[in-house]
């Protein structure tokens, strides 16, 4: 009777999530203060340097098939490095999240051969 009562304890214990003990104590998770004060100067310093960037180049003396030619190729690299960085950026964030009780059973789910299609 004693140890089917501390096992039941033990799994309840386990059970319990990071915001499950913090909302017993009348507490919350606070948001990423990086991502919130960062993000939105970083999204217009981006577009700041893109736009200065487009003016430098049509600003400068060039033929007008030359200045063509350099701007697709300067926006397919632009696009391609924006791409991969913002790629390795998404799964840097993912990487030092917490991960919560929902998202551990969908990755157990995927990971499991029964889950793979």
């Amino acid at each position: 009777m004693l140890q089917s009562s501390i096992k039941d304890g033990l799994q309840s214990l386990q059970s319990l999530s990071s915001d499950d003990i913090l909302a017993a104590l009348g507490l919350q998770r606070k948001p990423s203060t990086l991502v919130a004060v960062f993000g939105p100067s970083a999204a217009v310093f981006a577009a700041g340097a893109v736009v200065g960037a487009a003016a430098a180049l049509l600003l400068a003396p060039k033929a007008g098939p030359q200045l063509r030619r350099e701007l697709t190729a300067t926006a397919r690299d632009l696009g391609q490095r924006f791409g991969a960085g913002a790629s390795s950026v998404v799964q840097d964030v993912r990487d030092a999240l917490p991960i919560g009780e929902s998202e551990k059973t969908a990755r157990a789910g995927t990971n499991s051969p029964a889950g793979r299609a």
